[in-house]
């Protein structure tokens, strides 16, 4: 997860909850959430409308929004790719209002000083603790 100035993070949550919305493309109107992740609350949340005409690329308007993730309700597909080689992480198939989704991310995040612990692709429930690379050597 990467963290700005001040150990802030900046979550993407669509309006409508998903990132596509078929039959009109990619979703436009998403929360931008504030996440302060040594207090684990909340800081702000503003509405972004993202227009195509400007930046047609919508990973890239994400980026310069400062966006480190993105919560969404939809299936996992192609436009992860696109969003993780701006540097933003998704998160696929959660459903709620806004404050919920990112309270139940947080809930999911190590406190401070903790190992994350991830779970091995495909749900197969095995479960390890990994390390930051900057701390491998």
């Amino acid at each position: 997860m990467k963290t700005n100035r001040n150990n802030m993070t900046r979550i993407a949550v669509p309006y409508y909850g998903a990132l596509s919305l078929p039959p009109s493309g990619l979703s436009r109107v998403f929360f931008l959430v504030e996440v302060n992740m040594d207090t684990r609350s909340v800081n702000n949340i503003s509405l972004q409308v993202w227009n195509p005409k400007k930046e047609p690329n919508l990973s890239s308007w994400l980026r310069q929004l400062g966006t480190n993730g993105v919560i969404c309700s939809d299936n996992p597909s192609q436009y992860e790719v696109a969003l993780n080689t701006e540097g933003i992480w998704v998160q696929w198939k959660q459903e709620g209002e806004v404050h919920e989704v990112v309270e139940k991310w947080l809930q999911s995040k190590p406190e401070q000083g903790q190992a994350p612990v991830y779970e091995s692709p495909a749900g197969s429930g095995v479960t390890c603790a990994l390390k930051p690379a900057w701390q491998l050597g």
